[in-house]
């Protein structure tokens, strides 16, 4: 049984160093030299200790960089919020401004009528008034309408319809203008009430 090929030997590394060693300490004698064990443990202790601290410099420049990308997103969440407390304040006043032209239309619509003041309030705006002019009732908001009603007249209308509705409705009257005859009609989406002045 003549084999070519060489035995194979499953050994491991440890196996390997620990037969150094003895081979080490066989050819040298009983006393090994003290002084390259020293070194080797030295080196190992300097490698060990070198490897430590790169991987704490490491870490510390991670760190670093980490609170440096906190402070920023800690500084743009602090802009942020100043924007939206900006944003708020900005619609808390819009709606204070709507709050206080609503009641001043209100106190417009309730307030008693002078013997002297002749003026109607814009149905579809309520806010400005209307002019009599050539047949048309003219409002600054742009609205335009024709009616052969009288000024008093068409204030006497407006009443009315309103009136009427309140009878059967809580809700307010919408008014607007009809594109294509330029009539003004009046309609209410909670009672279905649809009307033309």
């Amino acid at each position: 049984m003549n084999s070519t090929q060489s035995p194979v030997y499953h050994t491991s590394v440890e196996q390997k160093r620990h037969a150094q060693d003895v081979a080490k300490r066989q050819r040298m004698g009983k006393q090994m030299p003290r002084l390259r064990e020293m070194l080797r443990q030295k080196y190992r202790k300097r490698i060990i200790e070198t490897r430590n601290r790169c991987t704490d410099a490491n870490r510390e420049i991670q760190l670093s960089e980490l609170r440096e990308i906190l402070r920023l997103e800690l500084s743009e969440l602090d802009k942020d919020v100043e924007l939206e407390e900006l944003i708020l304040e900005e619609l808390l006043s819009d709606v204070n401004e709507w709050y206080a032209l609503g009641e001043k239309n209100l106190e417009t619509l309730y307030a008693e009528p002078d013997e002297q003041q002749k003026d109607v309030l814009c149905p579809v705006c309520q806010i400005k008034n209307l002019r009599h002019h050539k047949g048309a009732f003219i409002c600054e908001c742009g609205i335009r309408f024709e009616h052969s009603a009288s000024m008093e007249q068409l204030q006497v209308l407006l009443q009315q319809q309103i009136a009427s509705h309140e009878l059967q409705c809580t809700q307010a009257l919408r008014f607007f203008i009809e594109p294509a005859s330029g009539h003004l009609y009046n309609m209410c989406g909670s009672c279905d009430y649809f009307s033309s002045v």
